[in-house]
Formats: C-alpha cells, sequence, structure tokens
C-alpha cells in the first residue's frame, strides 16, 4: 500500500479522539464503596451486559438495573449514569484541531464501540466546548449502539468497507485496540494499531501526508 493512495481515514473514538481512564473510573465506584467493578468493564474485556448496551439489545433502562444487581447495591438511575460516565475525561484538543486540518485532505469516518449513556454525555460536551456537534467533522459515523454491531465483529467492518468503497489501498483504520486492528485487517481494510505513548499527530508529517 502506498500512503499517497489513501483517500479515506477511520478513527476510533475512546483512546484515540477522547480521553478515557479506567482507572478513574475504578475510583469512582471504590468511592461508594463498590469493589471490583473493573473486572466487570476494562478496555481488555466486558461483562456481556455491557456488549449488549454497546448494541442496544437492551435499553438503558435494563442496563441500569442490571448493573445494580451485579454490584449487589441499590444506587439511584442517576447516580449509575454518574458513575459510568466518570470514565470519560474530556477531547483531546489537539486531535480535534487535527481533524479539522485532515477534513481538507481526506474524508474522516468514525467507528466507535459506544452506548447512548456515553454519547449522551460527551456530544453534549463537544458542543459546549466547540459550539458546534462533533460528528459535524465526518463524513459518516458508525457508532455501535447506533447500527447494532461493534467492534471486532466482522460484520461492523463488512458494512464500512461496503458502505463506503473501502480497498486496503485506499482507506486506513486508527484503533487503539489491538483486537480491532488485528479484526480490521482480517476482513479487508488496513489497519493502525495506535500504541500506548503513540500520538496520533505522528501518523502525519507538515503535509498531513500519512507516514506508514
Amino acid at each position: 500500500m502506498k500512503s499517497e493512495n489513501i483517500h479515506n481515514v477511520v478513527f476510533d473514538f475512546g483512546g484515540v479522539i477522547y480521553q478515557i481512564d479506567f482507572e478513574r473510573q475504578k475510583r469512582a465506584f471504590l468511592e461508594e464503596k463498590i469493589v471490583g467493578f473493573e473486572n466487570l468493564y476494562s478496555q481488555a474485556s466486558q461483562n456481556s451486559l455491557f456488549c449488549d448496551l454497546e448494541t442496544s439489545r437492551i435499553s438503558d433502562h435494563d442496563f441500569r438495573e442490571k448493573v445494580t444487581c451485579l454490584i449487589g447495591k441499590n444506587i439511584s438511575p442517576g447516580k449509575i449514569d454518574e458513575l459510568w460516565n466518570s470514565i470519560l475525561v474530556d477531547y483531546y484538543y489537539d486531535k480535534i484541531s487535527l481533524l479539522q486540518k485532515l477534513r481538507s485532505r481526506y474524508r474522516l469516518f468514525l467507528l466507535s464501540n459506544t452506548n447512548a449513556i456515553h454519547y449522551n454525555f460527551y456530544s453534549a460536551q463537544f458542543i459546549k466546548k466547540f459550539g458546534y456537534g462533533f460528528e459535524n467533522l465526518f463524513d459518516k459515523s458508525y457508532w455501535s449502539f447506533k447500527i447494532g454491531m461493534r467492534k471486532p465483529d466482522r460484520e461492523i467492518f463488512v458494512k464500512l468497507i461496503s458502505d463506503n468503497g473501502f480497498t486496503r489501498e485506499n482507506a486506513l483504520f486508527i484503533d487503539d485496540t489491538i483486537q480491532n486492528t488485528e479484526s480490521a485487517e482480517r476482513y479487508g481494510l488496513t489497519s493502525h494499531f495506535l500504541s500506548p505513548g503513540e500520538n496520533l499527530s505522528d501518523l502525519f508529517d507538515e503535509s498531513l501526508n500519512i507516514r506508514l
């Protein structure tokens, strides 16, 4: 693949464009004397409940009820949302600036595993900070809870590729979870694993050419 042939770039959200903090979430649950939540939900693995939420197989209401059962403590729906959203920190401002520049050179896409509770939080956060909708940065956005599919499953990559005419030569997928980039490669999409400590802006030179 020659980088000059790439005209489409697909970005993950959390960890790539938006800062998330699993330790912060762990501390938030511990402050409520809820121990072991990180064993149910982490970057490496999640209880099936969270996968169901990210593909809208269960409602937000049912999710809150099931979380209450799993943690063995009766807390209000609002408090569950607060604890659940404690993983969300803020946008990487330099990444937003980079996306704004890249729009002049590439078609930009978003592919994210997420859920409605988180989505509502950081969508409002972006509008408040920047004055316009986050999705305006992209030609098209794929949120798992909206399309009923999630990474690293085959079907979501097949849909992404077929919807937009992607090939290994003309598109690049960037994600900070190795299972997702390996799956994307397996199903026909050139990918880059954004490793810990690697800066997204380092993948592009001053002329916005891709460094691969």
